[in-house]
């Protein structure tokens, strides 16, 4: 170095912001994400239970009779990025119906966390805000949908323990 001359660079001060600023950037990119997969997961989860209930209608209509959902939910292709898939969630999408009432709901848990269930009251997708998931069914078709006395028909549950949808999402033979 010659004499007189500065030497030029960055401080380690100045770095440490540049790091910083870039790290504050990087979470808010993270969390925006997140949130626009959540929102993802709850719209395949509503379409599949408008799917679930215009089969319903459909079924209703032509064959002059009660929808129940017990082999049509089994047989259902339901979006499976949408849903809480971990091993220890008890059911994710389920299906009941009052026999001889005309009454039919289907009712899902999103991956977000996030209920969202319809009956063919109103036919209409609606979010359930008053609790926890449920712990079976049978609660879920009573408390989220409102019924009295349903027929449950758990559909996507982890008793599917053999070759159903469920056992496929989890990893099961």
């Amino acid at each position: 170095m010659v004499s007189g001359q500065k030497q030029t660079g960055f401080t380690i001060v100045e770095l440490l912001i540049v790091i910083v600023v870039i790290a504050i950037l990087a979470a808010i990119t993270i969390v925006a994400y997140n949130g626009i997969q959540n929102r993802a997961a709850d719209t395949a989860v509503q379409s599949d239970i408008n799917a679930l209930m215009k089969k319903s209608s459909l079924h209703n209509v032509d064959n002059s009779k009660q929808f129940t959902g017990v082999n049509e939910i089994t047989n259902f292709k339901a979006s499976k990025s949408g849903y809480a898939t971990d091993p220890t969630t008890t059911f994710n999408l389920t299906s009941c119906f009052v026999s001889g009432g005309g009454v039919f709901a289907v009712i899902a848990l999103s991956k977000s966390g996030k209920i969202f269930y319809a009956t063919t009251n109103d036919n209409t997708v609606k979010e359930y805000t008053a609790g926890a998931w449920p712990v079976n069914s049978g609660a879920a078709c009573t408390g989220i949908a409102g019924m009295t006395s349903p027929t449950n028909y758990n559909g996507y549950a982890s008793t599917d323990t053999s070759t159903g949808p469920w056992r496929a999402w989890v990893g099961g033979n």
